[in-house]
């Protein structure tokens, strides 16, 4: 079972996703804003996927050399999502929140991609 670190402020929006995540088979880790790259590394997650209030973690993620392999996805409902990625060198972008079976869909072929 692959897993999946969801970054999420909105606990609502949070437990949606984890709902669908799971039901989709990930075991899904939720966490909120102070989640560090030390966290991320104890974690060792196939993938992130964080909310762009967070993309400096994202950098971070992607500078560091034990957790730059691993796909970070931006789930937004930001019209600036894309420029976001562009910044932070996020491996995609999902729009928030109708569209969940794209994430699952992302997530699948980030996770199992190798």
């Amino acid at each position: 079972m692959k897993r999946l670190l969801l970054i999420e402020e909105d606990t609502d929006v949070r437990e949606m996703v984890a709902f669908t995540l799971e039901n989709n088979g990930f075991e899904v880790i939720k966490a909120g804003k102070a989640t560090t790259v030390d966290d991320i590394v104890k974690l060792n997650p196939h993938v992130v996927i964080i909310d762009p209030s967070v993309k400096q973690l994202c950098t971070n993620l992607k500078a560091n050399n034990k957790t730059n392999p691993v796909p970070v996805i931006i789930y937004s409902a930001s019209l600036n999502a894309d420029k976001v990625i562009n910044n932070c060198g996020a491996d995609g972008v999902v729009a928030k929140p109708s569209e969940l079976g794209d994430l699952v869909y992302l997530a699948s072929r980030l996770a199992y991609k190798n």
